[in-house]
C-alpha cells in the first residue's frame, strides 16, 4: 500500500503547527522573565537619582530636628519632593516583578508544594506596597506647607520609622532565598552556595535598623550607618547579586 505524502504533510501539519505555538510561547515567556529580572536595575537607579538629586533625602533629615526645622526642609523643595517621590513610587512597583521573577526561581527549586517560595512572595507584595505607603506620606507632608509644623513631622517621623522597619519583611525574603539556595542541587543552581550564604548574612546583618526608634542620634538612628546606610547598602547588594544570579540561570536554561 502506498501512503500519498500529502497525506502525511496534512498529518504532520498539526503537530508542527502546535510546536511552532510552544515555541513561540516559550519565547515570550523567556523575554518576560528577562524583562522582570531586569526590573530591579532600573528601580534602583531611578529610585536612587530621584532621592539623590530631585527628593534630596540621602541621607535622610536628622530625626533629632525640631517640628519647625522638619518643616522647614519639606518648604524649602516643595515640588521637588513632590516630583522625585512620584518617579520613586513608580521605580519602586518594579520591585513587585523583580521579586516574582525570584518566587517563580524559588518553586523551581522546592517543587509545588514549597512553602519557601509564597512566603517569599508575600514579602514582596508587603515590602512594594510598604514603598508605595511611604511614598503617599511623604507626598502628604508636602501637600500643606501652611500646616501645623508637628503634623508635617509626624508624617516625616512616621514615613521613616516604615523605612527603617520595613527592615523585617525584606530580611524575612533573604532568608527565603538563602535556605532555597541551599536546597538546589541542580547542575547550575541558581544560587552559588556563595551567593545563598551572603543572603543570609544580609537577612541578619540588615535588621539593625529597626532600633531606630530607640535612638535620635548616633549610629543606630534612622539616617546612621546602622539604622541607614548598612541596610540600604546589603539591600541593593543582595539584589543586585540575585539579579545577576537569576540572568545567570536564565541564559543557562535558554541554551538547553
Amino acid at each position: 500500500m502506498t501512503i500519498d505524502a500529502s497525506e502525511t504533510d496534512t498529518a504532520d501539519t498539526p503537530k508542527t503547527a502546535l510546536a511552532a505555538r510552544i515555541a513561540h510561547r516559550d519565547a515570550i515567556n523567556h523575554r518576560v522573565r528577562l524583562a522582570a529580572i531586569w526590573s530591579w536595575p532600573v528601580c534602583v537607579v531611578t529610585f536612587g537619582a530621584a532621592f539623590l538629586f530631585v527628593v534630596g533625602f540621602v541621607p535622610p533629615p536628622s530625626p533629632a530636628l525640631d517640628a519647625r526645622q522638619i518643616a522647614e526642609v519639606y518648604a524649602a523643595n516643595t515640588t521637588g519632593i513632590r516630583v522625585g517621590v512620584l518617579v520613586a513610587m513608580f521605580a519602586s512597583a518594579l520591585l513587585l516583578p523583580f521579586l516574582t521573577s525570584v518566587s517563580a526561581e524559588i518553586k523551581k527549586i522546592e517543587g509545588p508544594l514549597g512553602l519557601l517560595a509564597p512566603i517569599q512572595f508575600g514579602g514582596a507584595v508587603a515590602l512594594t506596597m510598604i514603598f508605595q505607603i511611604i511614598g503617599l506620606c511623604w507626598l502628604a507632608a508636602s501637600y500643606r506647607p501652611e500646616a501645623s509644623p508637628e503634623i508635617i513631622r509626624a508624617f516625616n517621623d512616621y514615613t521613616w520609622f516604615a523605612w527603617s522597619s520595613f527592615i523585617a519583611t525584606y530580611s524575612l525574603q533573604f532568608i527565603c532565598m538563602g535556605i532555597a539556595g541551599l536546597m538546589d542541587f541542580r547542575e547550575r543552581p541558581a544560587w552559588p552556595r556563595w551567593a545563598a550564604y551572603l543572603n543570609l548574612w544580609v537577612a541578619v546583618t540588615g535588621a539593625g535598623g529597626v532600633l531606630a526608634v530607640f535612638f535620635k542620634t548616633g549610629p543606630f538612628a534612622w539616617n546612621g550607618v546602622v539604622g541607614y546606610w548598612i541596610p540600604v547598602i546589603l539591600f541593593v547588594v543582595g539584589l543586585s547579586v540575585t539579579t545577576w544570579a537569576l540572568h545567570r540561570r536564565a541564559r543557562h536554561e535558554a541554551a538547553r
